[in-house]
């Protein structure tokens, strides 16, 4: 069900209790985030959650070997759903100027929706395994914040994106390897559309579902066609329950697009420099 709907009495969410703080809100002395620090969308999604259902793209439904939609186990995807809605929420206090500390509290506080996902870990979980996933989500969205210029038009990103999918769907896809790889690359537009721009977050099991091919299919049109052909770039390997980091390029020979003409871009070197991590 996705997040944002009418829970039954039986959910984890009517489980939790409605008049408690947390005792991360509680025992930290920290200054809270206040909304006026926060843009209208973010304290929408912090009080009401994901009703748009903006979050949800990918979440209740994967693609199978002949490429079509079926549904996902139900607890599957609403924790996938909320994992997306709280990395969002950390994006939005990253680019306040907030701390881990203010997203913990704001991610706990009985009365906000959007912090729900993190509210059901702590009940079933416990305080500690409860930090250790908002530090883990601080980390990746204080690392994908610090490594984009801010949004200065939704519009213009979103223009951008349209310019990138006709280039890519004009493009000429030869034999079978092309043809798996515009399946990625079509893919990874939709998650791109969803973020807002180029730079996004996706797992490789959410890429491979998206296009409809098993995820070593994904790895070789990556490591043989879209990475040298600087169609895709992968910035930061994900781990446990965080996605990878990627950038759509523009392709073979291709110029940067301008710094007017959209509003993400990749940092000057791979994130997440160190040991490989395994990919998801």
């Amino acid at each position: 069900m996705p997040y944002g709907a009418p829970q039954s009495p039986d959910s984890p969410r009517a489980s939790l209790p409605t008049s408690r703080q947390s005792e991360a809100i509680r025992g930290s002395h920290a200054t809270p985030l206040g909304f006026d620090r926060l843009p209208p969308a973010a304290v929408d999604l912090i009080l009401l959650g994901d009703l748009t259902g903006r979050y949800a793209t990918g979440s209740y439904t994967r693609r199978n070997s002949s490429g079509a939609l079926v549904l996902r186990e139900d607890r599957q995807g609403v924790a996938d759903h909320g994992h997306r809605i709280t990395a969002a929420i950390a994006c939005h206090v990253a680019r306040a100027g907030g701390t881990a500390d203010q997203l913990t509290r704001l991610l706990l506080h009985p009365d906000h929706e959007g912090g729900r996902h993190a509210q059901i870990i702590e009940l079933r979980s416990g305080q500690a395994r409860t930090r250790a996933y908002v530090e883990r989500v601080w980390a990746s969205a204080s690392t994908e914040v610090a490594a984009t210029v801010a949004v200065g038009s939704r519009h213009g990103a979103h223009e951008d994106l349209v310019v990138l999918r006709e280039r890519i769907e004009t493009t000429s896809w030869r034999g079978e390897r092309g043809r798996t790889a515009l399946r990625v690359l079509r893919a990874h537009l939709n998650f791109a559309e969803t973020a807002g721009g180029r730079l996004h977050a996706a797992s490789e099991r959410q890429a491979a579902e998206e296009a409809g091919i098993s995820r070593q299919t994904l790895r070789n049109a990556y490591e043989a066609v879209l990475k040298p052909g600087g169609w895709l770039r992968r910035l930061r390997v994900g781990h446990g329950t965080e996605g990878s980091t990627w950038y759509l390029g523009n392709g073979p020979t291709a110029p940067l697009p301008s710094r007017v003409g959209t509003s993400q871009y990749p940092p000057t070197r791979p994130l997440g420099s160190g040991p490989p991590l395994r990919p998801k």
